[in-house]
């Protein structure tokens, strides 16, 4: 027995009546380096944001209360679910918004909606991190020297003292 599932398309909790179009975006960036004679070797990888764009249509009377409610979903900049028909994605933003009306479509919402994901990871404090407000020094931890006095450099000094210790 066959079984069919219809799936509500929604930008962060608005629901859209049509979707003219989707266009989904998935990239790989792989790191080249270059090595001996010209070769190149892949050594990672790391996957960007995915980004998605809809073209969709919500019918009289909710398109002018959806374009507020897109508007709204936007300029709160917290990321949010997007339903589409092959994937649900999560922590998306609403990277720019369209929306066109002319004399054929002055009752509709028709919309063109660019998003992107967030990749969002979490932080952790070690032991040796320094605290918050704190700036990290390579040279710590730091040992006060008190006054040092400044020397003439001499560079066969340094050679002298090179010769010597190699045993020449």
């Amino acid at each position: 027995m066959a079984s069919c599932v219809i799936v509500s398309r929604e930008i962060g909790g608005v629901p859209i009546d049509v979707v003219l179009y989707e266009e989904h975006e998935s990239t790989m960036t792989i790191a080249d380096h270059p090595v001996e004679r010209g070769a190149e070797i892949s050594d990672h990888a790391w996957r960007e944001a995915r980004r998605v764009r809809i073209e969709g249509v919500v019918d009289a009377p909710l398109a002018v209360a959806a374009y507020e409610g897109l508007l709204a979903v936007q300029e709160a900049a917290e990321p949010f679910d997007l339903v589409t028909g092959l994937k649900i994605y999560r922590n998306m933003l609403i990277e720019q918004l369209f929306a066109t009306r002319d004399k054929a479509t002055a009752r509709v919402l028709n919309f063109e909606a660019e998003l992107r994901e967030v990749i969002i990871v979490d932080t952790q404090t070690s032991a040796g991190s320094p605290e918050a407000g704190e700036t990290a020094d390579r040279a710590s931890p730091r040992v006060n020297r008190g006054q040092v006095q400044a020397r003439e450099f001499n560079n066969s000094t340094v050679l002298d003292t090179i010769t010597a210790s190699q045993g020449w």
